[in-house]
């Protein structure tokens, strides 16, 4: 459950570094969907967001037959535009998540869903160690 813990908060205090700026130079918005300051629209920004798995070995057949779902579920999230696991073709134990969502919001929804929280358990049994993860702005988007 650390693994899972951790991996949750990492990747939530990231995205906080991610929040919007609707203008104004007052302060901050707190999410990317709602503004700061009246009159003023905050502009939704797309994230990608990339995890590194270090599966144990021994784990890999367990853990590409249950991760199944999350990816299942996860793609049919309204606020998701893309989520795929790739596998590296040189050491067979090592994955990685690159996913797209709509907005910081599409991501809040995500991590509250029974899916994530069962994926979080599942990789409290099989990871060799603590994901990395890197949390992304699309910037080339209008």
């Amino acid at each position: 459950m650390k693994k899972v813990l951790s991996f949750v908060l990492i990747t939530s205090v990231m995205l906080l570094a991610y929040s919007c700026n609707c203008g104004s130079k007052e302060k901050k918005c707190e999410k990317t969907e709602s503004c700061c300051k009246e009159g003023h629209k905050a502009e939704v920004k797309k994230i990608v967001i990339t995890a590194y798995l270090d599966i144990k070995i021994d784990q890999v057949e367990k853990f590409l037959a249950e991760v199944q779902e999350v990816i299942t579920k996860s793609k049919a999230e309204e606020g998701n535009a893309s989520y795929n696991l790739f596998a590296d073709l040189k050491e067979k134990n090592k994955f990685v998540f690159v996913e797209e969502w709509k907005g910081q919001a599409a991501v809040d929804t995500h991590f509250a869903t029974e899916h994530f929280k069962k994926f979080g358990a599942l990789m409290d049994e099989v990871a060799a160690a603590p994901p990395k993860i890197k949390i992304f702005e699309v910037i080339n988007e209008k």
